[in-house]
């Protein structure tokens, strides 16, 4: 039983990990002509509309807790909305193959900060499952992305900024998500919490620029803009049901192993044969010894 329970933690972090690579997948079948912003914000309202009806559903109106929520709103801030407008733009600048890997980074982020202000502890095998997770993830994304890549010489090297502005804000966004899980609120609400904070956010961005008229899809796009926004909702809720379980050292390197399943759902969906180089599959060995390390060894003895 105590195995079970054990791994409870680590089965959740996964999966929030597939969700999260249907999320990408859906989109990428799915958009044509649509902007990431319609995108962002179409899928972004989905999880509102989602998270929200399923936790007045199984929970009712419970918004005399509107005070524990304010670290998933503050976490809703950092990402996906700033987080993912921070990477779009290092893509757009620097393209994927240097982004991704820089991105990707986001973990050890969490666990530092996790060490220094959650009074967390990792053992060394942990952390080095941790690293393994991170470096895997780091070789896996990169080779996933392969396209329109810039070379260094010709962008300024200011640019690198981006991507490392989008590592940062993930990082600290899942530690606010540890913070208020920590205070009791059920995982659906929580992530309905940090969902409806980045969509006012990118609604608001939306509005201040401009762009209301360029928020438009076909009905085709838009069936797969609802997909991606159902399963990026069930992201960060499973996220939340482990972080009630686990500790943010164990679970932030395990949830970030979203670019090994988005390289085995294109394989399986999208007939992408030649993907697995031998760069992916030494990155694939690489994140799953590293999280099989970071579950059996994570959490320092207290």
């Amino acid at each position: 039983m105590n195995t079970l329970s054990g791994l409870y933690p680590i089965v959740m972090a996964l999966l929030s990990a597939l969700m999260f690579a249907f999320t990408f997948l859906f989109v990428r079948i799915g958009v044509k002509t649509a902007t990431t912003t319609t995108a962002l914000w179409i899928t972004l309202f989905v999880n509102v509309v989602f998270l929200w009806s399923l936790s007045l559903l199984i929970y009712g109106v419970q918004f005399q807790d509107w005070w524990q929520w304010r670290y998933f709103f503050l976490s809703g801030v950092f990402a996906p909305l700033l987080g993912r407008m921070f990477q779009f733009q290092g893509m757009a600048r620097l393209g994927a193959n240097i982004t991704t890997p820089l991105t990707l980074t986001h973990p050890v982020i969490s666990v530092l900060l996790a060490i220094a202000f959650l009074g967390e502890q990792i053992t060394w095998l942990g952390f080095t499952g941790a690293m393994l997770v991170v470096i895997g993830s780091v070789v896996v994304g990169s080779e996933g992305g392969q396209q329109q890549t810039s070379s260094l010489n010709s962008v300024s090297r200011v640019y690198l900024l981006l991507p490392m502005a989008a590592s940062l804000c993930y990082g600290v966004s899942v530690v606010f998500r540890k913070m208020g899980i920590d205070l009791g609120t059920d995982a659906i609400t929580a992530a309905a919490v940090t969902c409806t904070s980045s969509w006012l956010f990118a609604s608001a961005y939306v509005l201040a620029t401009g762009q209301p008229r360029k928020i438009r899809c076909t009905r085709r796009e838009l069936k797969f803009f609802v997909l991606a926004g159902i399963f990026s909702a069930l992201g960060p809720m499973l996220l939340y049901l482990s972080l009630q379980h686990e500790g943010l050292v164990v679970i932030a390197p395990i949830a970030a192993t979203t670019p090994l399943f988005v390289l085995l759902a294109s394989w399986v969906f999208l007939r992408a044969d030649e993907l697995f180089s031998r760069k992916v599959v030494a990155g694939t060995v690489a994140t799953v010894t590293g999280v099989v390390l970071v579950s059996a060894y994570g959490i320092a003895a207290g």
